[in-house]
């Protein structure tokens, strides 16, 4: 744990899902293949999210999936691939796929037994989120999951924050965002929430934007802090 300040009990823990709670390690090692370079999927996760932000200043929506197809098939052509466009669906539908990571089920199972009220908030479609998390049971654990596609923005765009608050019927103040994005908090830190972060080994916290709240390299850190407030 890197830093633990003080923070009053949230009424309700906001889970980010791809990378914090579902691991990623498949899609880049698919990715990595298909563009034959170990920078793939780092590339086309920055081309991504650019492509995501960039979308949010715009007066048009562009779903998530066809912002992850085009991402895929520029990031081939920076590295030397053409990826057509089956394949990137292919490759894709890896997200209704990915795996729960390891300590996961039985750090929400705790949450759950101390009260806390869990949600789920993603960029990703509501229905591929839903049907992965009913699939592996982690579906149980949450009172809501909420996609920014009913937004029509993308986190970290404050309004998408402030709508999920609006959901669940609290201020932001009162929410805890849970994610391993650095972006993710501080979009979050801008709306008002209280923020965790959980260390990857490639995130990174720009020293520019807000720092978390709380700062762990495992969710059971995290939950051990949650438990004594």
């Amino acid at each position: 744990m890197e830093s633990n300040r003080h923070m009053e009990k949230p009424r309700v823990i906001v889970f980010d899902v791809y990378e914090t709670l579902l691991g990623m390690d498949e899609m880049e090692r698919r990715i990595n293949t298909l563009t034959d370079s170990i920078r793939g999927y780092t590339i086309w996760f920055e081309i991504f999210m650019q492509y995501c932000f960039v979308s949010n200043s715009l007066d048009n929506y562009y779903d998530f999936m066809s912002i992850a197809k085009a991402s895929l098939q520029i990031t081939g052509a920076k590295l030397g691939k053409k990826i057509s466009g089956d394949d990137a669906a292919n490759l894709l539908d890896l997200l209704k796929h990915l795996p729960v990571l390891e300590e996961v089920p039985s750090c929400l199972s705790e949450l759950n037994d101390e009260g806390y009220i869990i949600i789920a908030l993603t960029n990703a479609p509501e229905r591929i989120v839903c049907d992965r998390m009913e699939r592996t049971g982690l579906v149980s654990y949450f009172q809501n999951v909420l996609s920014a596609e009913k937004v029509k923005k993308y986190k970290p765009e404050k309004k998408v924050y402030e709508w999920a608050a609006k959901k669940m019927d609290v201020a932001t103040s009162e929410m805890l965002m849970v994610t391993s994005h650095a972006w993710d908090i501080a979009g979050a830190a801008n709306a008002g929430m209280k923020t965790a972060f959980l260390k990857k080994d490639k995130g990174q916290l720009p020293a520019l934007f807000p720092q978390p709240d709380l700062s762990c390299t495992q969710l059971s850190e995290l939950v051990s802090i949650l438990k004594n407030k």
